[in-house]
């Protein structure tokens, strides 16, 4: 499941739980300033084999939000 995938690679990056991370967590609230979202942003767009826009990146606050970046880039 893509949920599964991005808490794994989210808990990599900050270093918390993957039971923490939901759809509605807001990244801020894991830890993840902006240097750590471009880290974040870098391993989804590895694992998933996607690229992300770079003006895409600030529109990005929770979970959910890279979960939908993620559907949008599979379309």
């Amino acid at each position: 499941m893509v949920l599964d995938k991005v808490a794994e690679l989210i808990a990599k990056v900050v270093h918390c739980k993957v039971e923490d991370v939901r759809p509605e967590t807001e990244l801020v609230a894991l830890g993840i300033d902006s240097l750590k979202t471009i880290s974040l942003i870098f391993e989804i767009e590895e694992a998933f084999d996607v690229e992300i826009p770079n003006e895409a990146i600030t529109s990005i606050v929770t979970v959910s939000d890279i979960l939908e970046k993620l559907n949008g880039n599979r379309a």
